[in-house]
């Protein structure tokens, strides 16, 4: 996401090269994260709980639709936000989706009808976990890595940096399970995290749209960059 912004807009990429190097975190002057009563974040296992004992309404269908089990964990986090003294400009749900119901029970609440969110709504929802967006970004290095991306395709009978939503989350001793096919690709050269901090956009754009990536990246610019743009 700050790639995004720096990419996008030009006074976050002139605030971001002029305090490289000299900040910890360049761009804390552009953005901040935070979750609900000053809290760094808010865990979303915990938000229906708390939504209840704030007395907030989280239950009730979406006009006139039954909600998904899902659907109502996000409302709550959605209502949470919206009754902070100052509601955040743009409020970010991020959680594997673990080949559930969660996509389209994120779709309810954040574009529930007859109500309007005083942010904008972003989902990075991976699919299956975020462990396939690592993994669709994943290119082997040398012939090494070439060789073992070739026998994981031979094992699993597809390509998992092509369609990693085929991978598995659930299930640990599975061959597809993605944090095992994510720890074999990476088992030598560089980690996974220092290939997806330089992976070109262009490549997270055209990752597989079952998994959700693509569509991220096009939320984020869509909804996300002009909200930080106009401060």
């Amino acid at each position: 996401m700050d790639r995004l912004l720096i990419e996008g807009i030009a006074w976050v990429k002139d605030t971001f090269e002029a305090c490289q190097g000299s900040m910890p975190d360049p761009l804390s002057s552009c953005r901040s994260w935070r979750g609900v009563d000053g809290s760094g974040w808010l865990d979303i296992h915990k938000a229906s709980d708390l939504a209840r004992e704030r007395g907030l309404r989280i239950y009730g269908s979406f006009g006139g639709v039954p909600g998904e089990d899902s659907a109502r964990t996000y409302r709550a986090v959605l209502m949470l936000f919206a009754e902070e003294d100052e509601p955040p400009k743009a409020v970010v749900i991020a959680q594997d989706l673990d080949h559930t119901e969660r996509a389209r029970g994120f779709e309810q609440a954040a574009t529930e009808k007859g109500r309007m969110w005083p942010f904008v709504v972003v989902g990075a929802l991976a699919q299956p976990e975020i462990e396939a967006w690592l993994i669709a970004v994943w290119v082997p290095e040398d012939d090494s890595e070439r060789q073992r991306l070739a026998a994981l395709r031979s094992t699993l009978g597809f390509d998992p940096c092509a369609e990693p939503e085929r991978l598995s989350s659930t299930n640990k001793e599975s061959p597809k399970d993605a944090k095992e096919v994510l720890e074999k690709l990476t088992k030598t050269g560089r980690t996974a995290t220092a290939r997806w901090a330089d992976a070109p956009i262009e490549r997270l754009e055209s990752s597989s749209e079952a998994c959700r990536l693509a569509g991220f990246v096009r939320d984020v610019r869509k909804h996300l960059v002009p909200v930080v743009e106009r401060g």
